[in-house]
Formats: C-alpha cells, sequence, structure tokens
C-alpha cells in the first residue's frame, strides 16, 4: 500500500465519489430538467455506415462502406441479443441493471473506497453510459489516460437518473447494444460481431461475447490484456474452461485488416448501391455466383468476367466483373468485337428471306452481288461463313441486309450505333448475353434484368428465323449439343465466349490457356447446368437435301423457313445454270431385280434443258425416268442450243447374289 499521499490527494479520491452521491441526493429533481432524446428518435437517428447487397433470398452478396468514420450495421434489437451477450455485458459492466435507478449507490460506495486505497474503480452504470453517448458534453475526453471530471460525473449521473424516468429498462439496454464503443472506429455490437468475428450478433458464442464484454474497459487494448480480462470474466460466469479459446480468437481476430465483408459480387455492388444503409436485393443467386466465381478462379486470370442470365426471363443469376475485385468492371466494360453480331445478321436474313443457311458467300472483300463475282473467287455457304468466321461473306451478308436494316436490328439488341459516339461494333457482356438471350426461340429482347421489377420486354424477330441462325453455330458432340460463340477480345490472347445451356445464358471474357471450349464445359458442368441438348425446331419448319456446286462442302440437310419445297443445287459458280443431282458422279449401282424396274434421272436447273445418255436423247425436264441397262454409261444434260450444261458417268451393275 501507498502511504505517501498528501492530505489533498486522500480527500480527492475520497469525495470525489460521494459528493456526486451528495449531489444526486439533494437535487433529486434537476435529472427532470435533463433534455433527452427519446428512444425512438435515437433509433431513428441510427444509420448504417455500409451498404449491402442481397441476392434473391436475402443472402448477402457484397457490401461496400460509405460513413469512413464509424462503423455501424442495422439495428440490433434487444430479442436478437443472444443470452450469451446479455450475461456477459451485465457481469462486466453493470451486473445490478435492472435494480438500481440509473446510480448504482452500492457501485459508488465500493468504488470510493477503493479509489481511497488506490484502485481507480469506476461506478458508470450502462445507464450512465449511454447517458454520456447521448450527449456530447457528456462523453469520455479523448486524450489518452483522460478522465470525466467531477462535474461532468455530476451531469452524468444526473442524465442517468432522467434518463430512467423517460425509458424502459429494454430501451437503455437495447440502445446501448447499438451505440457502445468497440474497437477502433467500431460501434456497436453488430459492427463489433461481424468484422471482428465474420458472424451476425445472434451467432456469438459465450467465449466471443466475452471478449466484446472486455473490449467495453479498454477498447483499443492489447489483444493479450483484453483476452486477459476475457478469461477473468469467463471464470466469473463459470466457464473458465474457455481461456484457452478466448486467448486464441483475441490474438487472431481483433487486430486483423478490416475491409469489405461480402465479396462475391463488388463490381456490380459499386454499380448499383449509391447511399449508406441501403439494402438492395438483386436479381443474382448466390449459389451460382459462387460456383461461376470459383471456377472461374481456377484459370488463374485475374482479368477474366462473365454474366449469365435465366434464359425464360433474362434475369441475372450472376454478375462477375472480374476475378480480381480491384480490377474494373469487365462485364459492363464495352469492347470492339466486329463478330459478335454477325449471328443476329443472319437471322435477321433468314427472317426476310433474302438467304438461307445454304446460301453461298464470296470471301472477297469487295463482293456484294454474285454477278460481280470471278470463278477463282473463294465461295461458301451461310453456314461455313459464319464457322468459318469469314469476314468477307459476312460483308457481303449485310449487303444482302442493307444498312437501315441491320442498324434496326442492333437498335432492337440494346445497341444504338452513332449516340455518344457508340459503334455498331461495340458492345459490353452485359449486351453480348441479352442478345444472344434473343435466339433461343423466345421471340423477344430484354435488357439484362438486374433487379426485381426491371423490364424492357419487348417483342423482337421470329423464333424460326433465329432457329435456324442458332442452329448454324451449334455443334453435336457424342451425348449432348453445344451452340457457343467464340470470338477474339480487345485485348492479346482474350476471347468472348457467349452461349447457352437449357436453362442459362453466359457471357464470358478470359484469358484462360485451356481450350475455351474445355473452359466453357467446364462452367456448366461447375454450375450444375443439364446436358444441352438440341431445342426442337418451331412448327413450320421445313428440312431439305442440298448439293453444292463445285462439291466443296458435301450435301446434308438444312432448314428452310415455310414455304415453296426447299432445297436442291446450290451452286456457287454464277455461270452454272443447271446440274446433274441424280445419279452421282461415278456412282455403281446395282439393279434390284425387280419387274419393270425403272430409274429416275434428277437435275436442278433454271433453265430448259435435255438429257441425252452415250449419245441418244432420252427426254426433257427437271425429271426423267430410265430403264436402266448394264454396263457404263455416260449422262449429260444439254441445254437449249445442245451444249452440254453437265455430265456424269455411272455404271450399272448385276444384282447381288443371294
Amino acid at each position: 500500500m501507498r502511504l505517501s499521499l498528501s492530505r489533498a490527494g486522500w480527500a480527492r479520491r475520497l469525495c470525489g465519489p460521494l459528493i456526486i452521491v451528495a449531489q444526486l441526493l439533494v437535487v433529486p429533481a434537476a435529472g427532470a430538467q435533463q433534455v433527452l432524446p427519446s428512444f425512438a428518435q435515437v433509433r431513428a437517428g441510427h444509420h448504417p455506415s455500409d451498404a449491402l447487397l442481397l441476392d434473391r433470398h436475402g443472402e448477402p452478396l457484397a457490401d461496400i462502406r460509405f460513413d469512413l468514420d464509424t462503423r455501424r450495421m442495422d439495428w440490433l434489437t434487444l430479442s436478437a441479443a443472444p443470452p450469451a451477450l446479455r450475461e456477459a455485458l451485465l457481469a462486466a459492466e453493470d451486473k445490478r441493471f435492472f435494480e438500481h435507478t440509473g446510480v448504482d449507490w452500492v457501485a459508488v460506495a465500493s468504488a470510493a473506497w477503493q479509489n481511497l486505497w488506490g484502485s481507480r474503480r469506476g461506478a458508470s452504470t450502462l445507464t450512465m453510459q449511454l447517458a454520456g453517448l447521448l450527449e456530447p458534453t457528456l462523453r469520455m475526453p479523448g486524450a489518452p489516460g483522460a478522465r470525466r471530471s467531477v462535474g461532468q460525473k455530476w451531469d452524468q449521473g444526473l442524465a442517468a437518473v432522467a434518463l430512467e424516468k423517460q425509458w424502459t429498462k429494454p430501451q437503455i439496454f437495447e440502445a446501448y447494444l447499438n451505440l457502445a464503443p468497440f474497437r477502433g472506429d467500431l460501434q456497436g455490437v453488430g459492427a463489433a460481431s461481424e468484422i471482428l468475428f465474420g458472424k451476425s450478433p445472434a451467432a456469438l458464442t459465450h467465449k466471443e461475447a466475452c471478449i466484446l464484454a472486455a473490449l467495453l474497459r479498454g477498447p483499443n487494448a492489447k489483444p493479450a490484456l483484453v483476452a486477459r480480462r476475457a478469461c477473468l470474466l469467463a471464470t466469473k460466469l463459470g466457464k473458465a474452461t474457455l481461456c484457452g479459446e478466448i486467448n486464441q480468437l483475441a490474438t487472431a481476430r481483433l487486430d486483423l485488416p478490416r475491409g469489405a465483408r461480402y465479396l462475391a459480387a463488388p463490381h456490380l455492388a459499386r454499380a448499383v448501391l449509391k447511399q449508406a444503409g441501403q439494402r438492395l436485393t438483386s436479381n443474382l443467386d448466390a449459389t451460382l455466383q459462387r460456383k461461376l466465381l470459383d471456377e472461374m478462379q481456377r484459370w488463374n486470370d485475374p482479368g477474366a468476367a462473365a454474366i449469365m442470365l435465366d434464359n425464360a426471363s433474362g434475369e441475372v443469376l450472376a454478375w462477375v466483373g472480374r476475378v480480381n475485385p480491384a480490377l474494373p468492371d469487365g462485364v459492363s466494360q464495352r469492347r470492339t468485337l466486329p463478330e459478335w453480331s454477325w449471328p443476329h445478321l443472319a437471322a435477321l436474313g433468314i427472317e426476310r428471306r433474302q438467304l438461307t443457311a445454304a446460301t453461298p458467300l464470296s470471301d472477297a472483300l469487295a463482293v456484294l452481288d454474285a454477278r460481280d463475282a470471278r470463278l477463282d473467287w473463294p465461295w461458301a455457304s451461310l453456314r461455313q461463313t459464319i464457322a468459318s468466321h469469314r469476314a468477307g461473306g459476312m460483308r457481303q451478308l449485310a449487303g444482302f441486309v442493307g444498312r437501315e436494316a441491320m442498324l434496326e436490328r442492333l437498335r432492337a439488341l440494346g445497341v444504338n450505333p452513332g449516340e455518344h459516339g457508340e459503334s455498331a461494333d461495340e458492345v459490353s457482356l452485359a449486351q453480348l448475353a441479352a442478345a444472344w438471350r434473343s435466339l433461343l426461340g423466345v421471340a423477344n429482347y430484354v435488357p439484362p434484368r438486374l433487379l426485381p421489377g426491371d423490364n424492357g420486354l419487348r417483342p423482337l424477330g421470329r423464333a424460326d428465323a433465329a432457329f435456324i441462325a442458332l442452329d448454324l453455330v451449334g455443334q453435336s458432340h457424342s451425348a449432348s449439343w453445344e451452340a457457343l460463340w467464340l470470338m477474339p477480345g480487345e485485348a492479346a490472347g482474350e476471347m468472348i465466349l457467349v452461349g447457352s445451356s437449357e436453362k442459362w445464358t453466359l457471357a464470358v471474357s478470359a484469358r484462360t490457356t485451356l481450350n475455351p471450349r474445355l473452359s466453357w464445359q467446364g462452367l456448366l458442368r461447375a454450375l450444375g447446368a443439364e446436358t444441352p441438348r438440341r431445342p426442337p425446331p418451331p412448327d413450320g419448319l421445313q428440312q431439305a437435301l442440298v448439293y453444292f456446286d463445285p462439291s466443296d462442302e458435301p450435301p446434308r440437310r438444312e432448314w428452310f423457313m415455310p414455304g415453296p419445297e426447299p432445297g436442291g443445287l446450290i451452286s456457287y459458280l454464277p455461270g452454272r445454270r443447271a446440274r446433274i443431282l441424280e445419279p452421282s458422279p461415278d456412282s455403281v449401282r446395282a439393279l434390284t431385280g425387280a419387274f419393270g424396274e425403272r430409274w429416275e434421272f434428277l437435275a436442278r436447273t433454271g433453265v430448259p434443258v435435255r438429257w441425252s445418255l452415250d449419245g441418244r436423247v432420252l427426254g426433257e425436264g427437271e425429271r426423267i425416268e430410265w430403264v436402266p441397262r448394264l454396263g457404263r454409261h455416260q449422262l449429260r444434260l444439254l441445254g437449249s442450243g445442245d451444249e452440254v450444261l453437265d455430265s456424269v458417268v455411272f455404271e450399272v451393275m448385276l444384282p447381288a447374289q443371294p
């Protein structure tokens, strides 16, 4: 014990608390004159420092802090505070809270006695502490080691008495839970629980509750000291076995760097959250968002970005702005992608009946009309032009469609060339995904629907033309069918992928070292997508066999819009006027042995023709019948001047022996 204090020092230690007692006893009515806010006013004035982006089920996706001075969360009701927390706070700060009327006289007397012998113990109740938090003049001085003066203590006691008369005990306790300072800039149990332990207050355990209660005495004390105080409190509560865990938890968590709590969709949060306290529910699905992000993180590309839409509604189910949250958003970023609109222009041309999947297009960049073509220029069908990304053929397609019709379709797809300096080739992943969805037989377009209530749905195109356009980019595999459009991005090595499963549409930007199709298939597996299947054709579409002249592309069956019977010869050569379709060149065919057997010769022609077999004229027209004869024969198709338009050699054999 130290005995060197002066008489004045002894008096200050003994009399300070007693003076407060005397003043409160002498002027009990003074407390009624204190101007204090009501509980309703305090609660209404409480605003969280953060804004929160939620998924469609209310699960947090991302948060942004707007108030950089104080960190607060949503108001915590007393009923939502777990019993472990309430027990620890009362044991640490005010064990007679429900018995006193604002000032704990037993604690005041005890503090006076202990101060006399040097332990410097305070006697502030929860109500007195709350009064200090509500009234700026009663707050603890900011200087290190500073304490309230006797006058401030008196005013604080008066305010506490007044507060007890105006508020109920549960209201006082609830307000204290939300206004008490914890570590650093953390205010209230909600912020302390979320930031220090990464959980809601309702999930706090006994060891976490003891640490929070210990922080009230010294919010910024070193972790070891906080752990020591929390252990003493746990022991007092009969939970001494928690001391080891308390020490580990305090050491690990109290001084961790503090940033955003939720990082599933930071780019989208920065785009849509505007003010502190905002809680915005989106159409995103947290499970799909995490699956998409987790799979993309495996690509080792921090700049990879993706958006995912629901095919039926156009709602945005996932938005990965970039794998690295510090990079600018890559979903809303506009990129120059000259090839993005090709499937849509093909659908428009098919819809307007200006071409079919088998229409020949020249790869010469200047050709807009087949009559201007040279025979040595490369040609390919629309299907092959799309599959091989032939820029020349697509320019010819644009010429077929026409500039005004093309611009009208692009505007309908959410791209506005010429407005605000936009180019027809500039598009974001969000626009790309929404446009692709319009090809899925829905016959409508809707901008990406981020929030409930977003709409903008409008009719667009025809489902049958869109089906044919989608079929142009589709590929069949052993057990699935894949509609995926690949194109190079702006940056070196960047690939853009847009495609769909039965339920979802995705647009992706990545520099993955994997094969892009393998990356796409990995995404679908990670998301749990069903194996894609070829969609059924809309009613009215026709499928017919087509042949190509020259035969650079093999005969195949193509889909055609409703109308006259399609199919037959497709000539790439403007000078070719007729073609023998049956029999095929150098074919060998056996007799069936049937009585009166007859074979058919078939041609595709736009001019009058005659058939000549081995130098003898058989007849006229596109189709004639012939009684087969054994041997090798030469069949010719003659024009009006007996010029040879086409010629084939074929052979007739005896029936196969049983």
